[in-house]
């Protein structure tokens, strides 16, 4: 049986937080996090099927629950990684639920109910993009304050879901930062010449891209990987990743990356004009919990 909720509302609100069997200790923890941040933690035990419109797109969500085993150690990663991040930062983004899933599953449809001419301050696709039941990563849902992750890779890769977390978290601070999906400056602190692909989206599910099989320049100069060079809100949310869980390794790039620096540069100071308590310290706080682990 699959659960169908309806457009633009929270769809869990009715439901019991945890629908699949935790130890105590696990019920604690999310009971922990709730109290602190004020985010609830939901563990779906059945199928389900979101739909959410944003502008130009209808994205339809589908979900296997997650399996007991996963969801029991997610929830202490997730203590642990969330518990970095200042209160007054969570607050911010105005997040409200993290949806622990099994298998995630993204659909995109133009949305027969978007006005005509857009008025929004994001830019609309001049050729709509949309596919079906393709595998996702993580997805934030910002109109409603939700974020879906997908968890059942933590015991083979947890290095992996630490990542996701961090990644996927930042893209909700950018669209109550920046009321759109990046940093509006963000694209000066690259090479005059260099041009952005076609976004994550595109370039994960658009079947006429080529940006993963066309040659690209190297990685370096200021990327730390290629789909960093997708856009600039990918960008600054796998450098985000990076800093919380390799801050060593970006330190070490750094050294011989000016570009990279230009871009941390910015991106801490945005932070911190977000939320003052993203300052000096808080990094500071996150290097000593990683170090030396992440060399």
């Amino acid at each position: 049986m699959t659960d169908s909720f309806p457009t633009n509302s929270d769809p869990f609100k009715d439901q019991l937080p945890v629908e699949i069997p935790l130890p105590p200790e696990c019920t604690e923890i999310i009971d922990r996090l709730e109290e602190h941040y004020g985010i609830k933690v939901t563990v779906p035990s059945s199928r389900f099927e979101v739909v959410f419109e944003h502008d130009q797109y209808l994205t339809i969500v589908e979900s296997q629950p997650a399996s007991e085993s996963a969801a029991n150690r997610t929830v202490a990663l997730l203590v642990k990684e969330f518990g970095l991040y200042p209160r007054s930062l969570v607050r911010n983004t105005r997040l409200t639920r993290i949806v622990l899933c099994g298998d995630l599953f993204r659909s995109q449809k133009p949305n027969p109910r978007a006005r005509t001419r857009n008025t929004s301050p994001v830019e609309w696709d001049l050729r709509p993009l949309h596919f079906a039941n393709e595998s996702s990563g993580g997805l934030p849902d910002v109109v409603n304050g939700l974020l879906y992750l997908p968890i059942e890779s933590v015991e083979e890769d947890p290095e992996h879901i630490r990542k996701l977390i961090h990644h996927e978290f930042y893209h909700c601070v950018q669209w109550q930062q920046f009321g759109v999906s990046s940093d509006p400056e963000w694209e000066a602190r690259n090479r005059p010449d260099f041009v952005y692909g076609p976004g994550g989206i595109a370039a994960n599910y658009d079947s006429d891209s080529d940006f993963w099989t066309k040659p690209s320049e190297e990685w370096g100069n200021g990327f730390l990987n290629l789909y960093c060079m997708t856009a600039p809100e990918e960008d600054q949310a796998e450098l985000f990743a990076h800093l919380i869980t390799e801050p060593a390794r970006v330190e070490a790039r750094l050294e011989v990356d000016e570009i990279l620096v230009r871009k941390v540069e910015r991106l801490k100071t945005t932070l911190k004009q977000f939320c003052r308590d993203m300052d000096d310290r808080f990094w500071h706080r996150v290097s000593e919990s990683r170090f030396p682990f992440d060399l």
